[in-house]
């Protein structure tokens, strides 16, 4: 029979292992290490300049008579050439710049004259800044016209660097001539353009959705998928359109930008043939976009000669599109850049981003979305 010997010693345990894993911050993970983007701008600098066999002060007043300017330029509305004034110039075909005179400098007897501006395409693009400065030489005047931009789009610098020449050319030759030089109307176009609070992706994301675009497009029936064939109301007095779409990029989908872009066909009742569109978006600076739209192949429309009524129209269409974007991308997004994160104690300065705060904003590929 078994015998019961209480009186024998327990067996030994084993000691309790010493190592019972680690907290975080004793070993961190790799690649997790709290890096984060600050501010991912852009300063841009166009300058043109031309030499003009006359006097300083009838360069002066070819560039700030508003009946001058409109035979050069652009028709004038407003308070055009006035300190602190407003003005617009307005190229009649539905696309014009808003403009806020900053500086106004007569040249005095062999000084210098100066005219700066601020100026938005349609009212609603990005603002940037225009100086022109007028300067007296033995044989005539020496125009210099300067624009900055902030963060401005990617193609800025080629499409308006390519446009100074050729509109101080446009000067020149009415100073010498008398004749007016103004384009009657343009067969590019509208272009137009805003500025919208969040990332790309996100903008996008939110802007090509269902409910979403039957806001902001006024979009009656179709998608946004390639093939299809989607219904617009242009405005209450102004009819519908058909929007065919060709290609629809989503993000990711193509090297080396991999941002989403919109090509489709438009038309309307009674046009003779289509409009080509792009619609892209891209960074504008970090934690903010700017979305776009073009229009080509007006030749299309040439039984309507010319189609100015129909480009005012779909001008305006989109700049009220634009701005319904706008409100929408605001509520989703706010229309700051976002603070920093919890528990960090940044040393930014105030003016990198009006709030003092860093911007958290993940970085995608570029660093351009969450």
């Amino acid at each position: 029979m078994p015998v019961d010997d209480r009186s024998a010693p327990a067996p030994r345990l084993e000691p309790r292992p010493g190592f019972t894993g680690v907290a975080p911050d004793d070993f961190p993970l790799l690649h997790r290490n709290g890096g984060y983007p600050l501010a991912q701008d852009r300063w841009e600098r166009l300058v043109s300049q031309v030499h003009i066999p006359a006097p300083a002060d009838r360069v002066w007043s070819a560039l700030t008579d508003p009946e001058q300017v409109a035979q050069w330029l652009a028709v004038c509305r407003g308070g055009w050439a006035t300190a602190d004034g407003e003005a617009i110039l307005d190229f009649e075909d539905g696309e014009f710049f808003f403009c806020r005179i900053r500086d106004v400098r007569e040249p005095a007897s062999g000084g210098e004259g100066r005219l700066s501006y601020l100026w938005r395409w349609v009212g609603v693009g990005p603002a940037t800044e225009v100086t022109w400065q007028l300067t007296a030489t033995p044989h005539g005047t020496q125009v210099t016209v300067v624009e900055e931009a902030f963060n401005p789009p990617s193609d800025w610098r080629s499409w308006n660097g390519m446009g100074w020449p050729g509109i101080l050319d446009q000067l020149a030759d009415f100073i010498r001539t008398g004749v007016p030089w103004r384009w009657p109307w343009r067969r590019m176009g509208p272009y137009v353009q805003t500025e919208l609070p969040g990332t790309t992706f996100e903008v996008w994301g939110l802007l090509t959705s269902t409910p979403a675009t039957q806001f902001w497009l006024s979009r009656t029936s179709g998608s946004l998928d390639a093939g299809s064939e989607v219904g617009l109301i242009l405005g209450d007095a102004s009819g519908v359109a058909t929007m065919t779409v060709t290609r629809h990029v989503e993000a990711y989908q193509q090297f080396p930008s991999y941002l989403p872009r919109l090509e489709f066909r438009l038309g309307r009742p009674g046009w003779p043939g289509e409009l080509e569109g792009h619609l892209w978006i891209e960074p504008a600076g970090l934690g903010g976009s700017i979305i776009q739209v073009f229009h080509s192949n007006w030749e299309a429309l040439s039984t309507i000669a010319p189609p100015l009524d129909e480009r005012k129209i779909l001008t305006g269409y989109w700049v009220g599109a634009f701005g319904r974007a706008a409100l929408l991308c605001q509520r989703a997004f706010g229309d700051s850049f976002p603070a920093a994160p919890p528990g960090r104690d940044l040393d930014i300065p105030a003016d990198l981003n009006g709030t003092g705060n860093g911007q958290r904003v993940d970085a995608g590929p570029h660093g351009w979305s969450r």
